[in-house]
């Protein structure tokens, strides 16, 4: 009787109504990536297109004609944190798992957390690559970057997935508009 009880109760059958709302959306998703999935391809793009900016503006403008290494360095370190990002993007994004039954304080804490996480591990291996000493300075560099990007990313994905899972047509603007966006800002005439 007392479960028969509980299966009537009105609050019961409005999560059960509300899970299998969620379900039917999930599965409708042609090309569903996993929450995991879309913080790698994230990662790759916060790795490659905002650092590039950044030696771009630092070594490209400063300088009428650059010496072969020092352009062949910036190259190595751009791939380097592109590869690292996306590594570490989804080593974060499984750790995310599905954003949506967190609270938001506990959601804040977290995307905090990963941006900080980000930052001081691509930061640093990319900036290893400069002669060990870029190790020190590199999360520095891109700890706005990823206090900036995370955040959007984190709250856009939030709001699109269901279910951990996100469709593929909205996950590559996300993941590719906002570090455009940040290079955008980084390479703009307005910062001196």
């Amino acid at each position: 009787m007392s479960w028969l009880g509980q299966e009537l109760d009105p609050a019961v059958q409005r999560r059960r109504l509300a899970w299998e709302k969620e379900e039917g959306r999930v599965l409708s998703m042609q090309r569903p990536l996993t929450t995991e999935q879309a913080y790698r391809l994230f990662g790759t793009f916060l790795g490659l297109i905002p650092p590039f900016a950044i030696f771009e503006r630092a070594v490209m403008r400063g300088r009428g004609s650059e010496e072969f290494w020092l352009v062949a360095l910036c190259v190595g370190m751009n791939v380097f944190c592109c590869l690292v990002g996306r590594w570490c993007g989804g080593r974060l994004g499984r750790w995310m798992r599905d954003p949506r039954p967190r609270g938001r304080a506990e959601f804040a804490f977290i995307v905090f957390l990963m941006a900080a996480s980000w930052s001081a591990v691509t930061g640093g291996l990319g900036g290893a690559l400069f002669f060990g000493i870029g190790a020190l300075f590199g999360p520095f560099v891109a700890a706005p970057v990823a206090l900036v990007g995370f955040p959007a990313f984190a709250i856009l994905h939030r709001l699109i997935s269901r279910g951990g899972m996100i469709e593929a047509r909205h996950a590559w603007p996300l993941a590719f508009g906002i570090p455009l966006t940040i290079a955008a800002m980084i390479s703009s005439p307005w910062l001196k």
